[in-house]
């Protein structure tokens, strides 16, 4: 009997200890610990920009007077801090409203401004603008000198081009005539050639991590093709700002794209997802109608769309650093016979060697041309 009593209190003690509510513990059954709900900030328009507007344009190195006024009724404002590129720049707690900033960063174009005011009620006004930057320095101008002329193809309305082991490969456009070729130097003879389907218009080629990949223009559509067969083994969407596709060079495992605007977009090479923006700015503002690429000695060399120009882009920052002007390559004879859109276009490097070869839409000539800094 008193065994029976014994294993009836055990069993007791047991089922209470369980329960939680034993050897004096206070935590609940769970042993979660009640935690307090956390703060929800309440952010307001409380305040009006007076400078700079959205968008506006300045100099790179330039002082940015930022001007902010709070709204009526905003209640009282204890402090506002200015954060310029996502860096605090200072925090004022009384009138006037007034800041002074010089931004950091020495990328062109967009550059992040945001406005926190504090307000006693706990209350937190929210503004935020962007300003733009452009170069603060004119590019350097570059002469040439052409060191040989090849034949090239009058038929070929270049888009793209770039030289590997001994060979050009070269990316015609228009719809129906578009192709994808490997051509011989010397006398510009296409050894291969693929032509794109009616719907497509080619545009720029390079070669990146053991394939070529041509753009089309407007079709949305990028391919991925075996150098050596030119069969197509892939496809992607180039992701630039139109989702159009006009130029392309490669660097490293990055692929850099242009769409006709100011804008050069960098994709991962292996999985071509974008990475970042280039924006593109000279002294006097944007530079737009970015064609033809070729990265050589880490920098970006573009075709200007529809002149003689080629330009030269820090990809670090988007400046303009250099120009050169092609306009007297042709002969006045030459170019009379050209229509509007026969311009230049189409840049090769050959590393190996450091030779520089340029050629146009529909040119009968490609030039092998050594630049210099004027």
């Amino acid at each position: 009997m008193k065994f029976q009593i014994l294993i009836l209190l055990f069993s007791f003690f047991l089922a209470y200890g369980c329960n939680g509510k034993g050897s004096g513990s206070d935590k609940p059954a769970n042993n979660v610990s009640e935690k307090p709900a956390a703060k929800v900030i309440e952010y307001i328009s409380s305040m009006r920009l007076k400078s700079p507007h959205r968008g506006d344009m300045f100099t790179y190195g330039d002082e940015i007077n930022v001007l902010m006024h709070a709204k009526k009724r905003a209640g009282d404002i204890d402090s506002v801090q200015l954060i310029g590129d996502g860096k605090l720049v200072s925090t004022l707690s009384k009138k006037p409203w007034v800041w002074k900033w010089i931004p950091e960063k020495e990328n062109m174009g967009r550059h992040n401004l945001k406005l926190m005011a504090y307000h006693e009620s706990g209350e937190i006004g929210l503004l935020t603008t962007h300003v733009n930057l452009k170069s603060n320095k004119a590019p350097d101008e570059y002469s040439f000198e052409i060191i040989k002329s090849y034949p090239h193809d009058k038929r070929a309305y270049t888009q793209g081009l770039f030289y590997r082991k001994g060979f050009l490969y070269e990316g015609t456009g228009r719809n129906g005539e578009s192709t994808l070729r490997k051509v011989k130097l010397e006398n510009g003879e296409a050894i291969s050639v693929k032509g794109l389907e009616q719907q497509y218009f080619g545009e720029g080629i390079c070669y990146s991590n053991g394939k070529i990949i041509q753009l089309t223009w407007n079709s949305g559509k990028v391919f991925v093709v075996n150098p050596e067969t030119f069969e197509q083994v892939d496809s992607f969407e180039p992701n630039t700002s139109n989702n159009q596709g006009w130029g392309i060079t490669a660097n490293n495992n990055e692929l850099i794209i242009s769409d006709g605007t100011n804008l050069l977009t960098v994709l991962d090479a292996e999985n071509y997802s974008k990475k970042r923006i280039i924006e593109v700015y000279d002294n006097a503002g944007m530079l737009t109608n970015l064609n033809e690429l070729e990265y050589i000695n880490g920098k970006i060399y573009a075709n200007v769309w529809l002149t003689d120009r080629i330009v030269i882009i820090n990809p670090e920052t988007g400046k303009v650093e250099g120009n050169i002007n092609l306009e007297s390559i042709l002969k006045h004879s030459e170019k009379s016979k050209l229509n509007h859109d026969e311009v230049l276009n189409g840049i090769a490097w050959d590393s190996e060697n450091e030779r520089l070869f340029v050629t146009g839409k529909h040119w009968s000539k490609l030039f092998e041309i050594k630049i210099e800094k004027k």
